[in-house]
């Protein structure tokens, strides 16, 4: 009988959780202290990413665009029609988010911001088409849903979770002395809603998770290319390690900005792994039938 094979090996985000739980237990004895140490709005870095760290998750819109246009169906017109309208959306949702992501936190201006995300895009599309060219059509299609599953969903519940915990950020208690930390375990709908009603942006309270760094684990999709290119298989790892190490990045960068504790962008990372491992295995691919035995 055939077997159905994940397009994510489980080890990958076993060794990266593992990882995870360490950060959460450090975040749970030393978020305040480490914020205090790190805490520095002025700096470079942590503008940097803070501008740029989401642009994986705007990329792979494009990629999933570009998988759904070149999918399309060849026989049913009126489907393959509905495939191209969504990959067109897509990609240019995709191209929208990169263009605006940059001037909201460098002094950059709108053409600045715009040149920068357009090229990025464009190089996503072009990747995305090279991978795509020989590859099967529903392969391409499944892996467009993994892509949408995993970008929307993280999107989804970090924001939901957000709301729901009303966490001060770092930068709002090193500014304001009514304002004060609270660990990750604990929500704060009673100091969020005392500030909101003193005039505080509701934005203050939005620290746990971190978006941005589930915006940014989005790159980790990286490691389901295998599926469109089987020749990729053996670097999965790599391409998996990228997308971690990048999150990872963005993480440090975020809690230097004073917009997240390391408990918060741990929990994104882990919210982003955690969609992406449930995605790659609700859309499995199937394995060839194996030729049964002669007697």
């Amino acid at each position: 009988m055939g077997t159905s094979r994940s397009l994510l090996s489980l080890r990958l985000p076993a060794a990266a959780g593992a990882l995870l739980v360490l950060f959460l237990l450090a975040g749970s004895l030393a978020d305040y202290p480490l914020s205090c140490a790190l805490y520095d709005p002025q700096n470079l870095f942590g503008r940097f990413f803070a501008a740029f760290g989401e642009y994986p998750a705007g990329l792979g819109l494009t990629a999933a665009g570009v998988m759904l246009v070149m999918g399309r169906s060849p026989q049913r017109r009126a489907v393959a029609c509905l495939q191209v309208i969504a990959g067109v959306w897509c990609v240019l949702s995709g191209a929208a988010l990169t263009a605006l992501l940059p001037m909201n936190y460098l002094p950059v201006g709108p053409a600045v911001s715009a040149a920068i995300g357009l090229a990025c895009t464009l190089a996503a599309a072009l990747a995305t088409r090279a991978l795509c060219r020989g590859a099967d059509r529903r392969r391409m299609l499944r892996l467009a849903g993994v892509f949408l599953l995993v970008i929307f969903g993280e999107l989804l519940v970090v924001n939901c979770v957000k709301v729901l915990w009303g966490r001060p950020r770092m930068r709002l208690i090193a500014a304001d002395p009514r304002a004060s930390f609270l660990p990750w375990w604990q929500p704060s709908h009673a100091l969020r809603d005392a500030l909101t009603g003193a005039g505080v942006a509701a934005e203050e309270f939005k620290s746990f998770p971190s978006g941005h760094t589930a915006n940014a684990s989005t790159l980790m999709l990286l490691a389901l290319l295998p599926a469109l290119r089987p020749g990729l298989q053996k670097r999965q790892t790599a391409l998996f390690a990228a997308g971690f190490l990048w999150a990872c990045v963005v993480d440090f960068s975020r809690i230097v900005a004073g917009a997240h504790f390391l408990s918060d962008v741990t929990m994104g990372l882990a919210l982003g792994l955690l969609v992406l491992t449930a995605a790659s295995r609700l859309l499995r691919r199937p394995e060839p039938e194996a030729p049964s035995a002669s007697s």
